[in-house]
């Protein structure tokens, strides 16, 4: 569990450093991020944060109309501290 939970830290600290590339690197954080709350959700299946982070997730592309991203990118870049925040509030736990 304790492996998992590094490569969980590992893919988070990968994908904030994307946000480097700004726009660019946006979609490439967004996937890593998913991915490491896919890990998260099967190694800690009872914390709520994680079903809010996913509810909010599946907001955002049932609204995107893919053509303007003008408030809507405000919810990506939120997410992105929301995961963190999650992650290391639950390493705190360990």
């Amino acid at each position: 569990m304790k492996t998992i939970f590094k490569i969980i830290e590992i893919i988070n600290i990968a994908a904030l450093m994307f946000l480097i590339l700004a726009v660019y690197g946006l979609p490439i954080t967004g996937a890593l991020q998913v991915l490491a709350a896919i890990l998260f959700v099967l190694i800690f299946p009872k914390n709520k944060l994680i079903y809010i982070y996913f509810g909010f997730v599946i907001l955002f592309f049932a609204i995107w109309d893919r053509q303007s991203m003008d408030w809507l990118f405000a919810l990506p870049i939120a997410l992105i501290f929301f995961l963190t925040f999650i992650i290391y509030n639950q390493k705190a736990k360990l």
